[in-house]
Parts: structure tokens; sequence; C-alpha cells
């Protein structure tokens, strides 16, 4: 399953390195993608006003998962590119996937944050669900009525954030989880990101403005607005999470990026 999101992230980037970065940045592109570039903005209006984008581009996802519902799943890693006569570019992407009525994948959301060296990451994380058992909501108000539970969540991890960093992140990250922010490497796994503000004197405080989430219901996406706070300067920035419910029915963020407006 989680094998034909993998497939159109690496089918984009080969087009990207064979037939041109727009010709990669466009497939999986429809009316509802989004770019946030910084700010949110419709892919198709994006890439029509033909946008400053790199000469040479190419990118792999080291993680990725799918819902059981095998119609939403993300993946992420690491991009290089360039312009001609100048130096290479590195960072991540985050791209958040949904299969439309005809049955084929499309990008959702797309986001990148650059950091200054390539990367060292090693392994991958591609994840299947163990089983493909879940309820089909259908009632259009039952839908709305679980995004705003991510809504609230959200909410709830931005209020804490806002009392205690440290307790915010300890209470809300999964294990697992990857903070991708602006200007870093990719940081991995809840201590390394706890350690990581830490040390770098970070503090973040959150407002949710959009949500998005599985059909089967156990993985879901946010964004918003953050203000960031370093060395006592206050930057304004936009974040994305995308979330998992565990088995203690508990929300847990697995991604989380992070980037100037």
């Amino acid at each position: 399953m989680v094998g034909e999101i993998v497939a159109a992230d690496y089918y984009s980037s080969e087009l990207a390195a064979n037939k041109g970065v727009l010709e990669g940045l466009k497939s999986g592109v429809d009316q509802n993608t989004i770019f946030f570039q910084p700010a949110p903005q419709k892919a198709l209006n994006y890439l029509k006003n033909m946008p400053n984008i790199p000469d040479r581009m190419s990118w792999r996802p080291v993680k990725a998962k799918i819902a059981k519902s095998n119609e939403w799943g993300f993946t992420t890693g690491p991009f290089v590119s360039s312009i001609i006569g100048m130096g290479k570019s590195y960072g991540e992407y985050l791209t958040i996937w949904k299969r439309n009525r005809k049955g084929k994948w499309k990008v959702a959301y797309r986001a990148e944050i650059k950091h200054p060296q390539g990367s060292s990451e090693e392994g991958i994380s591609f994840v299947s669900p163990e089983n493909q058992k879940f309820i089909m909501q259908r009632s259009k108000a039952r839908l709305s009525q679980r995004e705003e539970i991510i809504t609230s969540t959200d909410r709830l991890m931005g209020t804490v954030l806002r009392a205690d960093n440290r307790v915010g992140y300890d209470e809300f990250l999964a294990d697992d989880s990857r903070l991708l922010f602006s200007g870093f490497s990719p940081v991995l796994g809840k201590k390394n990101i706890q350690n990581f503000l830490v040390k770098n004197k970070i503090d973040i405080k959150t407002t949710p403005v959009g949500v998005d989430r599985s059909l089967s219901g156990e993985l879901a996406f946010s964004y918003g607005d953050a203000q960031v706070i370093k060395d006592n300067l206050v930057q304004n920035f936009y974040y994305l999470r995308v979330w998992e419910l565990n088995p203690e029915y508990k929300w847990n963020v697995l991604v989380e990026m992070l980037f100037e407006k």
C-alpha cells in the first residue's frame, strides 16, 4: 500500500531530473493542491506564473506512511537543488497525498525547508497499516466533527506550548517523531527534539488554521501560524504537523515542519 505513494514520489523526482523541475513539480498536482511558498496557495496558480524554481532538483522519501483507508498518506525526505552558476542547496520536503475519485494519487499539500548541509540520514521507514479494518464515515456532519477533533487537539497542543514548550513536546510528540526546522538538519526522535529546542533556546507558540484527516481516521494533518522565539527575537513562522492516533487513542505528532513567513 505505502509503496504506491513512495512510487508516485520517486516518479515526480525522476521527472524533475529528466524532464525539468517544473514538470516534476506539476506531477500529481490538481486544482486542489496547496503549495506553501511560503504562504499556502493553489499549486496550479503558483506554477502557472513561472516561479523562481531551481534549474535542477531531486528528492527522495525516507519516511512514508499510508492510512488504512488507502486514500491518504505522506512522504518526507531530503532534496537537493541547484541554479546554474551557483552552488547546491539542501533541504527537506513534506508531501501529503490523497487518492482522487479515479483512484489516482494526487498531492494535497507540499512544503519545503532549507538547511546548509546535505542529508547524511541512513535508513528508510515506509509503513503500511497492519490491517485495513475501519468504520467508513459518509456523513458530512460526522466527517466535519472528526476534523474538528484534530483542530481541538492541535489547539490544545498550542495552549500547552504557550505554558511550557518542554511539557508540550513531551506530551504530544511520538517517540519516533521528526522535526524539520528551517536552517537546521532534521532532528529525529522525541528526546533529540527536546534537547535541540533547549540547546538552541527556541520557544514555539502555535495557532491552528487548517486541518485534513484520512477517511479511516488514524492519520491527519494540520497547519497554522507560529511564533518562534530564539535569542529573545520573535519571528513569524508557518507550521505543519502530521498526526497519528496511537493504540491508546491518543494523538501524537509524527512530523512537524516550521519555516519562516
